[in-house]
Parts: C-alpha cells; sequence; structure tokens
C-alpha cells in the first residue's frame, strides 16, 4: 500500500492483489468488466429473472416492460456512474476503511467526496491501470494487451 493525498483527503492506495481482501477484489473484477463492456452485469442478471418469471406465467407485456426498464436503466440512470471510478474507489482506502465494504451507495459518496477535492481521470486512469499490471496472474493476459493497445495508441498519436 502506498499514501497519498488527494486535496486535503489522506488516502492509502492497493498496489496488486496482494493488498486488497478477496471480498472486494471480486467487486473490482466485476466493475472492471463492466467497465470494458458496458454492461451491468448483476442488473442484467437481475432483470433476466424478472423477465422470466413474467414469462413463464404468460404476461408478455411485463416481460419486455422489465427490458425496457433495463435499456433505461442503462442510457440514462447509470450513464453518470462510471465503473472505473468505483475500480479506483476499491483500491483507494480512507483512514480506517473496512475493505469488506463494498456498499455501491458507499463507493458512490466516497467518489463524491474525493471529486470535490480534486480526483482527476488521470490518476483513477493510472492507479486502476497499474492494480491491473502489478497483479498479471489475477488478470492474465489482459494486462499484457493492455500494455501493448496503450503502446500502439501512444505510437499512433505521437506519430500524427
Amino acid at each position: 500500500m502506498r499514501a497519498f493525498k488527494i486535496g486535503d483527503g489522506d488516502y492509502q492506495l492497493l498496489e496488486s492483489v496482494t493488498d486488497i481482501n478477496d471480498k472486494r477484489f471480486t467487486y473490482f473484477k466485476m466493475y472492471l468488466l463492466q467497465s470494458l463492456e458496458g454492461i451491468d452485469r448483476p442488473l442484467f442478471k437481475s432483470t433476466m429473472e424478472k423477465a422470466m418469471e413474467h414469462f413463464n406465467h404468460h404476461r408478455y407485456i411485463q416481460a419486455w416492460g422489465e427490458f425496457e426498464n433495463y435499456n433505461h436503466a442503462i442510457e440514462h440512470e447509470k450513464y453518470n456512474e462510471d465503473a472505473l471510478s468505483k475500480c479506483f474507489a476499491l483500491i483507494c482506502l480512507e483512514k480506517n476503511e473496512n475493505q469488506l465494504n463494498t456498499d455501491d451507495n458507499f463507493l458512490n459518496e466516497k467518489l463524491e467526496k474525493m471529486w470535490v477535492d480534486g480526483l482527476t481521470r488521470g490518476l483513477v486512469e493510472e492507479s486502476v491501470r497499474n492494480f491491473i499490471m502489478m497483479s498479471p496472474l489475477s488478470f492474465g493476459s489482459y494486462s499484457q494487451r493492455l500494455e501493448e493497445v496503450t503502446l500502439k495508441l501512444e505510437e499512433i498519436l505521437s506519430s500524427e
């Protein structure tokens, strides 16, 4: 873990999987996949379960309504939430923070405080990227592919 500041706030940054609680790591991976795929898997799973229940009872319009609600959630309500920021909130600890607390409201409130203190997108991206790169066995070839894409993108941007 590494100590650092965002504005006036003191934090500890988890640098690899050796620093993170296993429960919290599961949520980190979920949000990381959501940031890559643009799919909120728990919301999708819940929607499918509700829709199938309606289908099983021949309530087709209600089943369709579940999918409409899901579409609305991913296009509007969830649009302002950023999964990569949530990954950062999971690896950036406040003083005496319980790593078992992965509650979505808690993470949102924590991010709101950090944004007010001056959290930058660059710090979010760099910290999450470094965490992934320092944990290659946990992320398989994802970290290697990320490095390759980043290097190619830097080459393209520098040549233009």
